[in-house]
């Protein structure tokens, strides 16, 4: 059952690679051709963008944890919402480290071909992200 191993494909990505920094799952998870719709500016394209970006997220937040909270996988697309937290200890999206722990929801479409990642369109809820490692609106010590 092809949505099932969708999923399971997906799991690997986020308890290996995200959560457990197996970054050698890299290669067995995504596409070589595989395109990333939400990249940060400036993001290498393929398997080194996937790595640059998870390795920024793990080098912010060295105990980054993403939790699964709905997957929903149809014909050759997972779609998911994911909840992820951690405390900043490096610098992130220009942001020097604060110490802070903070946390957001994802909302992620993963397209799979051939039992790996070839594409992925997702949004991350930076704004609040942002917002608690700033204190700005809507963050700790932000004004409602």
């Amino acid at each position: 059952m092809a949505g099932e191993a969708h999923k399971e494909l997906y799991r690997r990505f986020v308890d290996g690679i995200i959560n457990n920094g197996h970054f050698e799952l890299v290669e067995e998870v995504f596409s070589p051709d595989y395109l990333d719709h939400s990249a940060p500016p400036g993001a290498p394209m393929g398997l080194d963008g996937v790595r640059a970006v998870f390795q920024m997220f793990r080098n912010a937040f060295p105990d980054i944890h993403f939790e699964i909270i709905k997957m929903v996988s149809e014909d050759d697309i997972v779609a998911t919402f994911v909840h992820g937290e951690g405390t900043q200890q490096g610098p992130f999206l220009g942001i020097p480290p604060t110490g802070k722990h903070a946390q957001w929801n994802s909302t992620g479409f993963f397209r799979v071909q051939d039992g790996k990642i070839v594409e992925h369109w997702g949004v991350p809820d930076f704004f609040s992200l942002m917002n608690q490692l700033t204190g700005g609106p809507g963050g700790p010590g932000g004004h409602h």
